[in-house]
């Protein structure tokens, strides 16, 4: 294809006449040149066609053919899908191992190079003499490798955004300090949206590979996207957009993070709400008023327990308290996040608050199992509510930080 258009978007020397002009001013000129002429048979008002257009301005997008950079990608992609099939490096939710394989098994050679100031410049050298390219590892050569000549110039173009990232997983831990690479990769999760796994996560396992000989990452969870309360795609158009620092300002940052997290399911879309964040401040409060009445209780104890009851009803809370233990831990092992998330909101505020609470007020439930539960209970939180039982942590009175206490296990 010849290219007619320069980089201004007007019509170069090989359209004549017409020349300098940008394209709707040479389409008004060409009709009626043609008009002028006899040849101008009819015009067609209600004709259709595709055409491409800005995402953002909407103007209309000329196709200006340039020379690009490209990567073979075929050795690349099967080493890429075999290390998923040998188990290297697993999907939390298995149905996108199926769309990981379809993209390498119909991937063609990757277009590295972008007409777009922001980004790594790519290392190529440019002679005019010779018209070959001198290409480095980053340095900057003094003159043609191939001729000799000092007349390069260096190419304009960027390489592409996930050819840049795709490298993150090896390329920081090997600029950091000795050892790192070493301890660090390859990492244990990976987790990112799933509409960016052909572009980076794919992108990530065929540079790795090749670099270094191992899969980037062991586990691969891709979450979903967030969508308005009605299941609908958030956008400006729509004016459906939450604002996430509003929504702190009202409920709190915990609150947003818990309303994100809760009941979502790798790889599925989420919808999150005022109303829904909202629940979650209400959990907060929650929080905050469990440890209230707990320091109240340190101020006047059950001095009259009813000690016929006390062993027994203690006993079956400790074993009810070790089974959302061990429920929520697993849970967060096999990275049901959500779920894990629902599950110890709920306890916590069905069992811990309206039963366990209860029950002290009634001087059925020792003060010692209230505190105990209180500790656990502010534990398993806090990876969703990290700020709020920190707070609390420290207004109970707890030993050190929360957030480096060991994770609660059984008491057997």
């Amino acid at each position: 294809m010849k290219q007619v258009i320069d980089y201004e978007g007007r019509l170069n020397e090989k359209c004549g006449k017409y020349q300098g002009l940008k394209v709707a001013e040479a389409r008004n000129t060409i009709v009626e040149d043609l008009k002028a002429a006899g040849m101008m048979v009819k015009i067609d008002e209600n004709y259709q066609h595709v055409i491409g257009l800005c995402y953002r301005c909407k103007t209309v997008i000329e196709p200006l053919p340039y020379q690009q950079w490209f990567i073979k990608v075929k050795d690349l992609a099967a080493k890429a899908k075999a290390a998923v099939e040998k188990g290297h490096t697993k999907f939390a939710a298995e149905k996108f191992e199926k769309i990981y394989n379809h993209w390498l098994d119909n991937l063609r050679d990757w277009n590295i190079s972008r007409q777009i100031v922001w980004g790594i410049q790519i290392p190529a050298w440019y002679c005019r003499d010779c018209n070959k390219w001198t290409i480095t590892a980053g340095e900057v050569p003094e003159k043609c490798k191939y001729c000799g000549s000092k007349n390069i110039e260096r190419d304009k173009d960027t390489f592409d955004t996930w050819f840049s990232s795709g490298q993150w997983p090896f390329a920081t831990l090997q600029t950091t300090k000795p050892g790192d690479f070493d301890r660090f990769y390859p990492t244990s999760i990976m987790e990112t949206a799933y509409d960016i796994l052909p572009f980076w996560v794919m992108r990530m396992m065929m540079m790795g590979l090749y670099l270094t000989n191992q899969t980037p990452f062991k586990k691969v969870y891709l979450h979903g996207l967030v969508r308005d309360e009605k299941g609908q795609k958030m956008s400006k158009s729509k004016g459906n957009a939450i604002n996430p620092i509003d929504l702190i300002d009202k409920y709190g940052t915990d609150a947003l993070r818990l309303a994100l997290v809760m009941s979502t399911t790798a790889g599925h879309d989420s919808a999150v709400g005022e109303t829904k964040v909202r629940g979650m401040r209400n959990l907060s409060n929650k929080i905050w008023n469990a440890a209230r009445f707990i320091k109240i209780k340190r101020e006047y104890p059950n001095t009259k327990l009813q000690e016929t009851n006390i062993n027994q009803k203690d006993l079956v809370y400790k074993q009810k308290l070790n089974e959302i233990i061990d429920m929520v831990t697993k849970q967060l092992d096999d990275l049901k996040i959500g779920l894990a998330a629902e599950t110890v909101h709920n306890e916590f505020w069905h069992w811990f608050c309206d039963e366990v609470l209860e029950s002290n007020k009634k001087l059925a439930t020792s003060d010692s199992f209230l505190e105990k539960g209180m500790r656990t209970f502010l534990k398993l939180l806090h990876p969703f509510m990290p700020f709020v039982t920190e707070v609390v942590w420290k207004e109970l009175e707890y030993e050190g930080l929360l957030i480096k206490a060991e994770w609660p296990t059984t008491d057997k």
